[in-house]
Protein backbone atom coordinates (compact mmCIF):
# COMPACT_ATOMS: atom_id res chain seq x y z
CA UNK A 1 0.00 0.00 0.00
CA UNK A 2 1.33 3.41 -0.99
CA UNK A 3 0.14 6.72 0.36
CA UNK A 4 0.98 9.78 -1.69
CA UNK A 5 0.53 13.18 -0.08
CA UNK A 6 0.32 16.19 -2.36
CA UNK A 7 0.87 18.98 0.12
CA UNK A 8 0.35 22.46 -1.36
CA UNK A 9 -1.41 20.93 -4.35
CA UNK A 10 -4.55 22.86 -3.56
CA UNK A 11 -7.95 21.81 -4.77
CA UNK A 12 -9.58 24.73 -3.01
CA UNK A 13 -8.95 27.17 -0.24
CA UNK A 14 -9.18 26.63 3.49
CA UNK A 15 -11.35 28.91 5.64
CA UNK A 16 -8.28 30.91 6.78
CA UNK A 17 -6.82 31.30 3.25
CA UNK A 18 -7.31 35.09 3.23
CA UNK A 19 -5.15 35.37 6.36
CA UNK A 20 -2.23 34.02 4.31
CA UNK A 21 -2.92 35.78 1.01
CA UNK A 22 -4.31 32.62 -0.58
CA UNK A 23 -7.97 33.55 -1.03
CA UNK A 24 -9.35 31.90 -4.15
CA UNK A 25 -6.42 29.50 -4.49
CA UNK A 26 -7.03 26.32 -6.42
CA UNK A 27 -3.84 24.92 -7.94
CA UNK A 28 -5.53 21.97 -9.61
CA UNK A 29 -8.11 24.22 -11.30
CA UNK A 30 -5.36 26.60 -12.51
CA UNK A 31 -3.30 23.75 -13.98
CA UNK A 32 -6.40 22.34 -15.66
CA UNK A 33 -7.24 25.75 -17.19
CA UNK A 34 -3.68 26.12 -18.45
CA UNK A 35 -3.73 22.64 -20.01
CA UNK A 36 -7.08 23.37 -21.67
CA UNK A 37 -5.73 26.67 -23.01
CA UNK A 38 -2.65 25.02 -24.56
CA UNK A 39 -4.63 22.06 -25.91
CA UNK A 40 -6.92 24.52 -27.73
CA UNK A 41 -4.01 26.23 -29.54
CA UNK A 42 -3.79 24.79 -33.03
CA UNK A 43 -0.70 24.78 -35.23
CA UNK A 44 -2.44 27.30 -37.48
CA UNK A 45 -2.66 29.73 -34.54
CA UNK A 46 1.10 29.64 -33.88
CA UNK A 47 3.58 32.06 -35.40
CA UNK A 48 5.00 30.58 -38.58
CA UNK A 49 8.16 32.67 -38.93
CA UNK A 50 11.42 30.73 -39.28
CA UNK A 51 12.60 31.72 -35.78
CA UNK A 52 9.44 30.41 -34.10
CA UNK A 53 9.34 27.24 -36.22
CA UNK A 54 12.97 26.55 -35.30
CA UNK A 55 12.13 27.06 -31.62
CA UNK A 56 9.13 24.74 -31.66
CA UNK A 57 11.03 22.00 -33.51
CA UNK A 58 13.83 21.79 -30.94
CA UNK A 59 12.95 23.29 -27.58
CA UNK A 60 11.27 20.27 -25.97
CA UNK A 61 14.14 17.88 -26.65
CA UNK A 62 16.91 20.44 -26.06
CA UNK A 63 15.39 21.64 -22.78
CA UNK A 64 13.55 18.57 -21.48
CA UNK A 65 13.93 19.56 -17.82
CA UNK A 66 12.41 22.97 -18.54
CA UNK A 67 9.61 21.30 -20.55
CA UNK A 68 8.79 19.02 -17.61
CA UNK A 69 8.83 21.95 -15.19
CA UNK A 70 6.49 24.02 -17.39
CA UNK A 71 4.23 20.99 -17.79
CA UNK A 72 3.74 21.01 -14.00
CA UNK A 73 1.99 24.38 -14.56
CA UNK A 74 -0.04 22.95 -17.47
CA UNK A 75 2.15 24.74 -20.03
CA UNK A 76 3.19 23.27 -23.39
CA UNK A 77 6.77 24.42 -24.07
CA UNK A 78 6.21 24.07 -27.83
CA UNK A 79 3.49 26.76 -27.81
CA UNK A 80 5.06 29.97 -26.52
CA UNK A 81 2.98 33.11 -26.18
CA UNK A 82 5.90 35.26 -27.27
CA UNK A 83 9.58 34.76 -28.16
CA UNK A 84 12.34 37.34 -28.55
CA UNK A 85 15.03 35.88 -30.80
CA UNK A 86 18.28 37.58 -31.68
CA UNK A 87 20.00 36.97 -35.02
CA UNK A 88 21.84 33.65 -35.49
CA UNK A 89 25.53 33.83 -34.56
CA UNK A 90 28.47 32.74 -36.74
CA UNK A 91 27.96 29.12 -35.60
CA UNK A 92 24.29 29.10 -36.56
CA UNK A 93 23.10 29.29 -32.96
CA UNK A 94 20.03 31.37 -32.23
CA UNK A 95 19.64 32.94 -28.80
CA UNK A 96 16.18 33.76 -27.50
CA UNK A 97 16.52 36.47 -24.88
CA UNK A 98 13.00 35.83 -23.67
CA UNK A 99 10.36 33.14 -24.19
CA UNK A 100 6.98 33.78 -22.57
CA UNK A 101 4.14 31.48 -21.57
CA UNK A 102 0.65 32.17 -20.25
CA UNK A 103 -0.26 30.42 -16.99
CA UNK A 104 -3.68 30.56 -15.35
CA UNK A 105 -3.95 31.39 -11.66
CA UNK A 106 -1.77 33.70 -9.61
CA UNK A 107 1.90 33.92 -8.80
CA UNK A 108 4.01 36.20 -6.65
CA UNK A 109 5.69 38.88 -8.76
CA UNK A 110 9.06 37.99 -7.19
CA UNK A 111 8.82 34.35 -8.28
CA UNK A 112 12.17 33.04 -9.53
CA UNK A 113 13.38 29.57 -10.42
CA UNK A 114 16.49 28.35 -12.19
CA UNK A 115 17.05 25.09 -14.04
CA UNK A 116 20.60 24.62 -15.29
CA UNK A 117 21.47 27.98 -16.89
CA UNK A 118 17.87 29.02 -17.63
CA UNK A 119 16.10 31.55 -15.42
CA UNK A 120 12.34 31.39 -15.01
CA UNK A 121 10.43 34.35 -13.58
CA UNK A 122 7.18 36.24 -13.84
CA UNK A 123 7.37 38.55 -16.88
CA UNK A 124 6.94 42.25 -16.25
CA UNK A 125 6.58 43.24 -19.90
CA UNK A 126 4.58 41.40 -22.55
CA UNK A 127 1.91 42.04 -25.21
CA UNK A 128 -1.73 42.01 -24.19
CA UNK A 129 -2.93 38.46 -23.69
CA UNK A 130 -6.58 39.32 -24.30
CA UNK A 131 -7.50 36.99 -21.44
CA UNK A 132 -10.02 38.14 -18.81
CA UNK A 133 -9.43 35.29 -16.36
CA UNK A 134 -6.76 35.51 -13.67
CA UNK A 135 -3.39 34.63 -15.18
CA UNK A 136 0.26 35.60 -15.33
CA UNK A 137 3.06 35.26 -17.87
CA UNK A 138 6.20 33.26 -17.15
CA UNK A 139 9.38 34.22 -18.95
CA UNK A 140 12.42 32.03 -19.41
CA UNK A 141 15.86 32.97 -20.65
CA UNK A 142 18.32 32.44 -22.15
CA UNK A 143 17.36 29.72 -24.60
CA UNK A 144 19.94 28.81 -27.26
CA UNK A 145 19.11 26.55 -30.18
CA UNK A 146 20.59 25.72 -33.57
CA UNK A 147 18.80 27.83 -36.18
CA UNK A 148 16.90 25.47 -38.48
CA UNK A 149 15.14 26.98 -41.48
Amino acid sequence: VFLIVLDSYGIGELPDAADFGDAGSNTLRSITKSKEYYNAITDAALCNCSYCRSYRLQVKSAYSRIAAYLDSFGVDIEKPFETSPLEPDENGMLAYCGCQYIVFGTCESEYYHRIDNVEIRVAISYPSTGIDQEHFVLELFPIKLKFVQ
